[in-house]
């Protein structure tokens, strides 16, 4: 009986993990922290060292990715960092808001559109001009996208090797 509960919990997690990661939620950590749980709580039967590795470097090349090219990407078309700090929160509200329209591509897609606009109203009012303001906002939301994407594609990945661990490490 034990056994068939800790695989429904697997299970529940190899599918919840990336879901909650598409919502923009700690996801990748939740499938981290199961790998981990796992791999502790019956060395015999869950416990790769290669495995786990693999987990823990694909979850920080998740969340280093996310980072580098949410903060970083837009500040290579020569912006301040007040205007780096408000696009992130534009993102933060935009993917807030967009979870709640369209639950599962929602926060990458919110994400975008919230770049977008900030850093169109940033651009705008600082130099009048629809051209630059149009090509920032492209590229906050272009950037934005790739940024989640990176950590959605980390996620699927965190979850093959998850699956890998409970299901097929035996």
């Amino acid at each position: 009986m034990e056994f068939l509960v800790e695989w429904a919990f697997g299970a529940l997690i190899v599918v919840v993990g990336p879901l909650l990661t598409l919502l923009d939620l700690p996801g990748n950590t939740i499938m981290l922290a199961a790998g981990i749980g796992y791999a502790f709580f019956d060395e015999a039967r869950y416990f790769d060292g290669r495995l786990l590795s693999a987990l823990v470097l694909v979850y920080a090349f998740g969340e280093i990715w996310e980072f580098i090219v949410s903060f970083f990407g837009i500040r290579r078309h020569k912006v301040s960092w007040g205007a780096v700090f408000l696009i992130a929160v534009g993102t933060f509200i935009g993917a807030v808001i967009g979870t709640g329209f369209f639950p599962v591509l929602g926060s990458v897609l919110g994400g975008a559109v919230g770049s977008y606009i900030v850093a169109f109203g940033y651009e705008f009012m600082r130099t009048r001009n629809k051209e630059n303001a149009f090509a920032l906002a492209w590229k906050a939301a272009r950037t934005q996208f790739v940024a989640m994407l990176g950590k959605i594609v980390a996620s699927f990945a965190m979850a093959l090797l998850l699956f890998k661990q409970i299901f097929l490490n035996n």
